[in-house]
């Protein structure tokens, strides 16, 4: 009895220092950190992804994973509850992308903030009204998801080849063949065909470039020749300038004698008759001043008294014929 006794004894204490050892290791590893919650909202895969399983911004752990259930109001949307400490900076840019822990396939959350994103601006969030963030694909979702669009492409490649490679276009591949084999047989008998051609155009070469050899005397000659008539046509266009000039210069002088023969007709229009009736009056006047010289020569008196008028004649009233006495 006495040995069962020290055994149940034993046994409590055990038990007991047990659940002491337990209990003082939660207590130690409880969290006392006050955290800002947030929600991460995603209708992908979490495989991986755990309670507790760490939260990282950029590389550094700023917090944990809460809970992990689904969407109430959208069924297939799967809502991941997380705390991060208040100084991490959530912002309008910032979004969650789940990555993995090496080869054991935990996975973990990824915060990080998207640079295309101007100005933003930080999000509130409290557990009342938690402020919700997407979880974008992450390496894996990405790689996967290009996987099967490689192995779509790589599946239609191989039907295309399958195609190509069909007993008819064997067949037309074996004939393209041939036919190039025989075209590859003409080609090199018009090659040798060649052959003489291209020996005859080299000796054409060598004959023009000894003709050319002969012909550089000649010519040169010709080049002076050039020269030559290079200066007499410059010397005939300085005559011609000074023929133009000429003629231009004679061109004017006509212009003005035309001018001059225009004035001397105006003036054998106007200024002649003129004259002519100038020299009437002229000789007009010039037989009055002769016939009064006359009669002042018959009466000198009349430059005192007046000329007498002249005496009547016969049959002129008061004509008297003379007497003798006055003979």
């Amino acid at each position: 009895m006495e040995n069962r006794s020290h055994a149940l004894v034993a046994g409590l204490f055990t038990v007991l220092l047990a659940i002491g050892i337990v209990a003082a290791a939660m207590w130690l590893n409880r969290d006392t950190e006050e955290r800002t919650p947030y929600v991460l909202t995603t209708t992908g895969s979490v495989a991986g992804l755990n309670p507790q399983a760490a939260v990282r911004y950029r590389g550094m752990q700023v917090g944990k994973v809460e809970a992990i259930t689904f969407d109430a109001d959208e069924p297939g949307r799967i809502l991941v509850k997380i705390g991060v400490l208040p100084s991490t900076p959530i912002t309008t840019a910032t979004f969650a992308e789940l990555g993995m822990q090496g080869l054991t396939g935990l996975a973990y959350v990824q915060l990080d903030s998207d640079p295309r994103v101007r100005n933003p601006a930080l999000v509130p969030s409290s557990a009342e009204t938690p402020a919700r963030l997407a979880i974008r694909p992450g390496l894996f979702d990405r790689f996967s998801n290009s996987g099967e669009d490689l192995l779509v492409r790589a599946a239609t490649a191989v039907d295309q080849v399958n195609k190509l490679l069909g007993d008819e276009n064997q067949k037309l591949l074996v004939q393209a063949l041939a036919s190039l084999k025989a075209e590859s047989a003409r080609i090199g008998q018009l090659a040798d065909d060649a052959r003489p051609v291209a020996a005859a155009v080299t000796r054409l070469a060598q004959d023009g470039s000894r003709i050319l050899a002969d012909a550089r005397p000649l010519i040169a000659g010709t080049g002076e020749a050039v020269a030559a008539a290079g200066k007499l046509s410059t010397e005939l266009t300085q005559r011609l300038g000074a023929l133009d000039r000429a003629g231009r210069a004679a061109e004017e002088v006509g212009q003005s004698a035309g001018q001059i023969a225009r004035s001397v007709a105006a003036m054998e229009t106007e200024l002649v008759p003129r004259l002519a009736h100038a020299i009437d009056n002229l000789d007009r006047t010039a037989r009055t001043v002769e016939r009064v010289t006359d009669r002042l020569g018959e009466e000198p008196t009349g430059v005192l008294f007046g000329l007498q008028p002249p005496r009547p004649g016969p049959g002129e009233p008061g004509f008297v014929a003379p007497t003798g006495g006055a003979r």
